[in-house]
C-alpha cells in the first residue's frame, strides 16, 4: 500500500493506494474516514487499483479553516495520481461528492456505485436537520469527547449503526466515529456546493450506475435512492437485507460481490 498526502488550496488530503488495473476510488460519508472502508481492500485491490481518501475535514486530513470543493479536492486527487476512467465509489454524503463530480468531469469516469447516498439540492427532513444541528450545539456545551457519546447513543440515529446482534460491525463503526478527527470538525457551510445542483440533473448521468441501499436504513435515504434508480436511466438498484446505513461493514462479503459483480458485468457489456 501507498500512502501520501496531497496539497490542495489551503489544505492537504490523505490518500491511501493498494492494486493495480482500473481505478476505483472510495469515499467516505459524514462521521467516518478512509478505514470505514477497511473490510473492502482485498477484495477490491486484487482486481483493480483502489484510491481511498480522507475527505477535508475528515480523518487525516486538514481541517478547513476557508470555503473549499470536495468537488475541487477529488479532481486534484485524481489529477495527480493520474487516474482516467474512474469508478467512483460514494458512501452518504461521499456519494453526492460523487454525483456531483460525475456531473462536473463526466470524461473522467466510468461508472458510479452510490451506497445510501445523497443528493445535492435534495432537502434534508426537518428533524434530520434539528438532529445534525444537535451535533454541533452538544459539541459547544459538553466538549467533544461527550457529544460524540450523545450522537452515539440518540435514538434518531440508530439505522447509522448496526444491530447488537452484529456486535463486530457494530464495534468497528462506533471505533471510527469516536476517532475525534471525523467529528464535527468545522462548519458545514465552508463545502461549496455545486450549482446548478444535482437534484435536478440527474438525468443528464449516463454512465453504468448501481444504487445500494438497505431494508433498515432511514426512509429518507431509500426515498432518495429510488429517486436516483428513476431518473437516472443506465442504473440498477440493489436492497441489501438486514443491514443499515453501512451495509459495506455490516455484510462485507455481500456488498463485495455485489459490486464486483456489476463491474465485470454491467461495465463490460456497457
Amino acid at each position: 500500500m501507498i500512502e501520501g498526502k496531497l496539497n490542495v488550496d489551503d489544505g492537504r488530503l490523505y490518500y491511501a493506494v493498494s492494486g493495480k488495473g482500473d481505478a476505483v476510488v472510495l469515499i467516505h460519508g459524514n462521521f467516518n474516514d478512509h478505514q470505514i472502508w477497511n473490510e473492502q481492500i482485498d477484495s477490491f485491490s486484487a482486481h483493480y487499483k483502489l484510491i481511498r481518501y480522507d475527505l477535508r475535514g475528515y480523518g487525516l486530513s486538514s481541517t478547513p479553516t476557508f470555503s473549499f470543493s470536495n468537488v475541487d479536492d477529488l479532481k486534484a486527487l485524481i489529477d495527480t495520481l493520474k487516474l482516467h476512467n474512474v469508478t467512483l465509489v460514494g458512501s452518504s454524503m461521499g456519494g453526492g461528492i460523487a454525483i456531483d463530480f460525475a456531473l462536473a468531469y463526466r470524461h473522467l469516469v466510468k461508472a458510479l456505485i452510490l451506497v445510501a447516498p445523497s443528493i445535492n439540492g435534495n432537502s434534508y427532513p426537518m428533524n434530520m436537520m434539528w438532529q445534525g444541528t444537535k451535533n454541533y450545539i452538544n459539541l459547544r456545551l459538553k466538549g467533544r469527547r461527550k457529544a460524540i457519546e450523545s450522537f452515539i447513543t440518540n435514538r434518531f440515529w440508530e439505522y447509522v449503526f448496526p444491530s447488537q446482534r452484529k456486535e463486530a460491525a457494530r464495534t468497528k463503526v462506533i471505533h471510527n466515529i469516536k476517532n475525534s478527527n471525523n467529528f464535527c470538525r468545522f462548519t458545514p457551510s465552508l463545502s461549496v456546493a455545486v450549482k446548478p445542483v444535482a437534484y435536478i440533473r440527474l438525468h443528464e448521468i449516463i454512465i453504468p450506475t448501481l444504487i445500494i441501499i438497505s431494508d433498515q436504513d432511514h426512509p429518507f435515504n431509500k426515498q432518495a435512492a429510488e429517486t436516483l434508480h428513476i431518473r437516472i436511466e443506465r442504473s440498477s438498484k440493489v436492497t441489501m437485507q438486514d443491514c443499515g446505513h453501512l451495509p459495506f461493514v455490516e455484510a462485507p462479503q455481500e456488498f463485495n460481490q455485489v459490486v464486483l459483480d456489476f463491474l465485470s458485468q454491467r461495465i463490460e457489456s456497457f
